[in-house]
């Protein structure tokens, strides 16, 4: 069964805009930290927000056939950092919520917690749900919100396959598209859980501007694909209308020697400094943002153009979006 059944994502919107997303609310979460502060929302929980989002930008893109060893470990440690910090967030909670040498406190059990493996972590976080739903009502007052709880399970669900699959997951050639469901599911779920705080004391506040702020509109972006045949020493090009920079382009060669894309002037403008020569292979897409094929809306360079220096005719599959 593919990654995409196993590991479905639980949002709508593309990568590209989850973390556009991201980084909107965390600007109005910024602004408004005053007063969501006395609904629970900490700058820790918005500063562990903007570490999640880097730390999912920093996971490769789901390429096949691009997998190394370090892409395990290295995933499966930025999980362990970001399954710790919510881990923090809730402890925190109980270190203000009870003292020091209390019963509730000892029975968290997680003393030396920055020394603990990605097991050790895992085998931890039941108890911590457990302990702090029992506790919901004390730790409440101090800011406890379901929204952490569920980060802790979410990120620790996701922490195990790169904990106990990493070997098989580096030969997998859709580790990457699993390791990065994971982290995007995450990242959504936190996102989500501030979001509808901040949405939620606007609207009892009446302010309805504020409230607007918070609202997370998660659609589908539509991808388009433009395909063809391209003979030797010939230029073409393809439709690219209502595009940004940030627009992401996967292009694939499936038959022929290769093709060069790229965006210029003219429909068959001559290949740039940003020209990206895409080798056969009916298995892979290489991923580049309008602008790194040297797209510029203000500058009129707004044609895809597509070139096969070869001898051979090459055929081809773009995916806009």
């Amino acid at each position: 069964m593919s990654a995409t059944k196993l590991f479905p994502l639980i949002f709508s919107m593309s990568y590209n805009n989850l973390t556009a997303c991201c980084i909107e609310k965390e600007a109005y979460l910024t602004q408004d930290a005053t007063d969501l502060l006395t609904r629970g929302v900490t700058p820790k929980m918005i500063t562990d927000l903007e570490a999640e989002r880097i730390a999912f930008v920093a996971i490769p893109p789901n390429v096949v056939g691009r997998n190394t060893s370090s892409i395990g470990f290295s995933a499966r440690n930025v999980q362990i950092k970001v399954l710790r910090k919510s881990i923090n967030v809730v402890v925190g909670i109980a270190n203000d919520t009870f003292t020091r040498n209390s019963a509730e406190l000892k029975s968290f059990n997680v003393k030396g917690l920055s020394r603990m493996n990605a097991n050790d972590l895992i085998n931890i976080c039941p108890n911590i749900i457990l302990k702090s739903t029992l506790y919901t009502t004390k730790m409440t007052i101090k800011g406890l919100k379901p929204a952490m709880l569920t980060d802790i399970t979410t990120e620790s669900a996701a922490l195990l396959p790169l904990t106990s699959a990493t070997p098989t997951l580096v030969g997998n050639a859709e580790s990457t598209t699993i390791i990065r469901r994971n982290a995007a599911n995450g990242l959504f779920t936190t996102l989500k859980g501030l979001c509808q705080t901040g949405h939620a004391f606007y609207t009892a506040a009446e302010n309805k501007l504020k409230a607007e702020n918070y609202v997370i509109y998660d659609t589908d972006s539509k991808v388009v694909d433009r395909k063809g045949t391209v003979k030797p020493q010939i230029k073409t090009s393809r439709k690219t209308d209502g595009i940004t920079a940030t627009t992401p382009i996967r292009m694939k060669v499936s038959i022929g020697t290769g093709l060069q894309f790229y965006y210029g002037m003219t429909k068959t403008s001559a290949p740039t400094i940003h020209s990206v020569t895409v080798a056969n292979n009916p298995n892979i897409f290489v991923e580049k943002t309008a602008e790194e094929l040297g797209y510029s809306h203000e500058g009129g360079i707004i044609h895809l153009v597509i070139y096969n220096p070869n001898s051979d005719d090459a055929k081809f599959l773009v995916k806009i979006g």
